[in-house]
């Protein structure tokens, strides 16, 4: 088939050749309904080893011609043809000569999987699989292979903080461990579980890409007797900070208890009682009242819960250390025993908690970046396994 020249440009552009490869021609097969282009190279071609970069000589081509699925063209697909040179190098022997247009040991074109690539990151795995004709098995083998080739040129030298959350990969109690830069708000690593190995782990990745533990200032997570005593043991040197919103559920929750308590006809109003104060609108606040009138348990609970917002207000750590006493001692004068609870749960967790005000670094970071994982995982009806959910958190939000 005889090419108009824009075309051929066209196709070898989108094969990146250059000299001394070439397209050697092009047709479209009515039966298949496919475009086959056909690829090769000069007879006379100086190439160089490929795998020393030393002079070589022709030793022939590859005895089967290969086919590599392209990009689809003109809404057809598109499959490559080429029989690929041999080479014999002096110090390395015969070698095999690998195409511009593709990775070693892939049956697929760089473009083909560039834009597949591009498709997994938008759309569910399936629908990918239907916009470009190929299984899923495929393109979870090309998610895989070049998520990893990303992953492993991660340089991690200017980590500094971090922020460490679970996040569930199947039903039940199978979670994930996921670390965020905190700094420029992308996850850096995904390990198995959520032990204190999966801290050591991270600590550990984080150095063989230039990270230092030394390096980092702050780690911030939830109270974990898993994360806690990991982030002690690998980062000496940083900061813990116990994430404000998990401390915040430590009071609602003893709040509920209360509520649970004094009456279960209040149970219609325990979303209500989560609002903070200060949003609330003037009829609100006047319901409010007539709550904590009839329950007044429930009531004081209440109130001890809005006096959290006024402790992380505090301007500096002197004010919040100030406050934090005086919301100790009035949670355990309360004569309301989860709220006794919670405070025993806040001071084991004091110096942590405070160490908030020197950072003011949170987990709102990872709760966004959760909520993306989720919204994959979702997407694509959950993942087999944990490589594969791996390598799409990566894509998603590193």
């Amino acid at each position: 088939m005889k090419m108009v020249k824009g075309f051929e440009s066209m196709l070898a552009g989108s094969l990146d050749l250059d000299e001394p490869w070439y397209i050697t021609g092009a047709e479209f097969d009515p039966v298949k309904n496919v475009i086959d282009v056909h690829v090769g190279i000069r007879e006379d071609a100086v190439i160089a080893c490929p795998h020393c970069g030393g002079p070589t000589k022709r030793y022939g081509d590859e005895p089967t011609e290969r086919s590599w699925r392209h990009a689809d063209c003109l809404f057809y697909p598109c499959y490559v043809h080429c029989k690929r040179p041999r080479v014999k190098c002096d110090n390395c022997g015969i070698r095999q000569v690998t195409a511009p247009f593709e990775r070693q040991s892939s049956r697929h074109t760089l473009l083909f999987e560039g834009y597949a690539m591009m498709l997994m990151a938008d759309v569910p795995r399936r629908k990918a699989s239907r916009l470009l004709r190929c299984n899923e098995k495929t393109l979870a083998s090309i998610l895989s292979y070049w998520v990893n080739q990303a992953v492993e040129t991660l340089d991690l030298s200017d980590v500094t903080k971090l922020a460490i959350d679970e996040t569930s990969r199947k039903r039940g109690h199978d979670y994930v461990t996921v670390t965020i830069d905190a700094m420029k708000r992308r996850v850096f690593d995904v390990q198995d579980g959520r032990k204190k190995e999966a801290v050591t782990a991270m600590r550990k990745k984080l150095e063989r890409h230039g990270g230092k533990a030394s390096n980092i200032t702050a780690v911030t997570s939830d109270m974990s007797k898993s994360y806690l005593p990991g982030v002690r043991e690998n980062f000496p040197d940083a900061e813990q900070i116990i994430d404000k919103f998990h401390v915040k559920k430590v009071l609602t929750d003893a709040l509920d208890k209360v509520r649970k308590q004094e009456q279960k006809d209040l149970f219609s109003n325990r979303h209500f009682l989560m609002t903070p104060q200060s949003r609330m609108n003037s009829e609100q606040l006047t319901r409010l009242a007539t709550l904590s009138k009839a329950y007044p348990k429930t009531g004081r609970a209440f109130r001890i819960v809005q006096a959290l917002d006024l402790f992380y207000a505090s301007k500096d750590d002197k004010e919040a250390a100030k406050q934090f006493k005086h919301l100790y001692s009035w949670m355990r004068r309360s004569r309301l025993t989860p709220m006794k609870n919670a405070a025993e749960t806040l001071m084991n967790h004091e110096r942590e908690i405070l160490h908030y005000f020197h950072e003011r670094l949170t987990n709102a970071v990872c709760e966004g970046i959760n909520s993306m994982i989720q919204a994959a995982k979702r997407k694509a009806r959950g993942y087999n396994t944990f490589e594969g959910f791996a390598a799409m958190i990566y894509l998603v939000a590193g």
